[in-house]
């Protein structure tokens, strides 16, 4: 979905994955971040964010939740996380990397809301007054008042497969009227997703029903008598949704793909971050009617259509080879490649993918490389899967 993009922006990130490959000092199977390329797209990110006055959490389960990596978000301008889960919290937490939002795609279980209270979340989104009471009942017992936002969902709004869930619009006022008693929470504000989308043109990012649904929900809080103090608007964050989203009332974004330059709009069209990540995989064997690929690292919402196939830097980007996505329903043992028509492909080649990624959910490693963008790369970790 990438590879174009990126061997048109940062073709030296495709030269470093090949050669850090054909070294030896990466694996098939990993992730190349590129550090310095992460760094800059952050402080523009976080720049602009600033400029238009609005908060951002960073995401990093997309990258594969290292601390190292949130860390240099955190460096360079981002200071909290948005964990998507309670596992993802404790990683980052764990580690002294503070927590800006946490419960939006996944609940937390009852029994883990004393934890979360422990790592002084900025926010807490509930999506029903069960969650909302498990979390006051929580906050009471160890002396601390939690600020909370609702998730809230609209009849017409986009939600996607296996993320259902949240308070419906047509419900919130009487939800509130349960909700704001719980002596241990403080309603503070709503939130949704997705609420942007890629429009049909493929050339801007345009609102979904859910930013409607968001805005509606923020006036019936406030005609509550709430204050709301955050709008919490994620998708597609970057900074070319940030003045659109500013502009009608978001106070908060969630950036993940915005920082490494691969939100879905960043195939199409040349925005200011440039594409930071790859994946960097071997030809492993020949079959009747395409090379096979150790693979590990695939996601089934990859978008991948090609990638390059060699082991010298001097012809690697003429050697575009196009790639077959796998059905949902099989283990990525391996990836299929076609046979190209001009060169030859040898087994032990390397294959380098740029597509849309969730590194969490793979068994892929990961390498964070910095210099690339001064010409001196230099691989300062390696987190293997194993």
């Amino acid at each position: 979905m990438f590879l174009r993009t990126t061997m048109k922006r940062n073709p030296e990130l495709l030269f470093t994955g090949l050669s850090l490959h054909q070294s030896g000092m990466i694996p098939p199977n990993t992730y190349v971040i590129d550090v310095d390329a992460l760094k800059t797209n952050t402080r523009m990110i976080a720049d602009t964010a600033k400029q238009y006055g609005m908060e951002l959490y960073f995401m990093s389960k997309q990258l594969g939740r290292l601390p190292q990596i949130a860390k240099f978000i955190q460096e360079n301008g981002i200071k909290k996380a948005v964990a998507v889960d309670f596992d993802e919290g404790k990683i980052l937490a764990d580690q002294g990397i503070a927590i800006g939002n946490i419960g939006h795609l996944v609940q937390p279980g009852k029994h883990q809301w004393k934890e979360v209270l422990s790592w002084d979340p900025e926010v807490v989104t509930i999506f029903s007054y069960e969650r909302g009471k498990q979390l006051s009942d929580a906050a009471v017992e160890v002396g601390k008042k939690q600020d909370i936002l609702l998730k809230v969902v609209g009849k017409d709004d986009s939600i996607y497969e296996s993320q259902e869930g949240g308070i419906q619009l047509e419900d919130l006022q009487q939800e509130l009227d349960r909700i704001l008693p719980l002596p241990g929470i403080r309603i503070i504000g709503v939130t949704t997703f997705p609420n942007l989308q890629l429009a049909d043109t493929k050339r801007e990012m345009v609102a979904t029903a859910n930013l409607t649904t968001l805005l509606t929900a923020k006036q019936i809080l406030e005609e509550k008598g709430i204050t709301v103090r955050q709008v919490n608007g994620p998708s597609g964050t970057s900074i070319e949704t940030i003045p659109y989203l500013a502009k009608r009332g978001v106070t908060h974004g969630e950036p993940g793909h915005g920082l490494t330059g691969t939100t879905p709009i960043h195939a199409f069209k040349d925005l200011p971050e440039i594409p930071a990540m790859i994946y960097v995989t071997e030809v492993s064997h020949e079959t009747s009617q395409h090379y096979q690929v150790i693979a590990g690292g695939f996601y089934g919402r990859s978008q991948m259509e090609g990638c390059l196939v060699g082991n010298e830097r001097e012809s690697i980007l003429n050697r575009y080879v196009t790639a077959e996505q796998n059905s949902p329903e099989v283990i990525d043992y391996y990836g299929a490649i076609k046979k190209p028509d001009g060169f030859q492909v040898a087994i032990g080649d390397s294959v380098i993918f740029s597509f849309r990624t969730q590194i969490f959910v793979t068994r892929a490693h990961v390498a964070l490389v910095e210099g690339i963008q001064s010409g001196t790369p230099k691989l300062i970790h390696l987190e293997r899967k194993w």
